[in-house]
Order: C-alpha cells, then structure tokens, then sequence
C-alpha cells in the first residue's frame, strides 16, 4: 500500500468506530484523538496489529517503505526504521497507521458522521410516513 493507501483505509477505520460513538461522545475531540489512536480498527496500537487489514502486513508495507511522505513523518517522530523493523512487518503496519492520523481531521470526520446519522434519521422519518 502507497502512504495515501493508509491515509484513506484509517480514514475509513476512523469512520468505523465513529459509527459506534455516541452523540455525546462526538462533541469531545479530544476523547477522540484518544479513541482512534487505541482502537484497533484503526492503529492496532495495543494489540501490535490492525483488526481490519487486507491482506498482510508484509504485503501493505511494501510500497510505503519507499514512500517520500512516509519516510518524512516517520524521521519527524525520531523513530529508528531498524528498531521498529526487528518487530516485524506489522510494527511497520501500526506505525503507518498511526501516522496517518496525523493527516486527517477529526472535525470533519465528526461532522461527516453527523450528516450520515441526520440523514438516515430522515429516511427513517420518510419510510414511516410512507407506511
């Protein structure tokens, strides 16, 4: 997978567990930050590996090993790519995930999931009406 491939396969996790958030919940950015970054939908932070990964690790990681942008936001973090490769191809994975999250925003994901829940309430309203 390409950096831009992680960037969009996290945006939709995010969607995921956004799904599962309360109304309330939704209001608080950053309890958020702090659930997309733990849920292993999105990262695979605590589990060492992401539940919703296509294929395998060592496949996704093929391309971004290479990628500019990638290669930028790991070197920001100070991270050693050979530390974090004697963990394996799924170390890599976690950490692709987790700095894409750097390049999407919560608040529009938020608002993004408000309008799919408005709509669906006016569906709901209208297939009601209809019966």
């Amino acid at each position: 997978m390409t950096y831009e491939n992680y960037i969009e396969e996290t945006t939709n996790n995010c969607m995921s567990v956004l799904a599962d958030c309360s109304a309330g919940q939704l209001l608080d950015v950053e309890y958020l930050r702090k659930i997309l970054w733990e849920d292993d939908r999105v990262t695979g932070v605590y589990s060492g590996y992401c539940t919703s990964v296509n294929g395998t690790a060592a496949e996704n990681i093929k391309e971004v090993l290479f990628d500019e942008q990638f290669l930028t936001d790991f070197n920001e973090r100070n991270m050693n790519m050979q530390e974090v490769m004697a963990h394996g191809a799924e170390a890599i994975d976690v950490v692709a995930r987790c700095l894409a999250l750097k390049h999407i925003s919560i608040k529009k994901l938020v608002e993004q999931e408000r309008q799919r829940r408005n709509k669906k309430q006016r569906d709901a309203r209208c297939n009601s009406v209809r019966v």
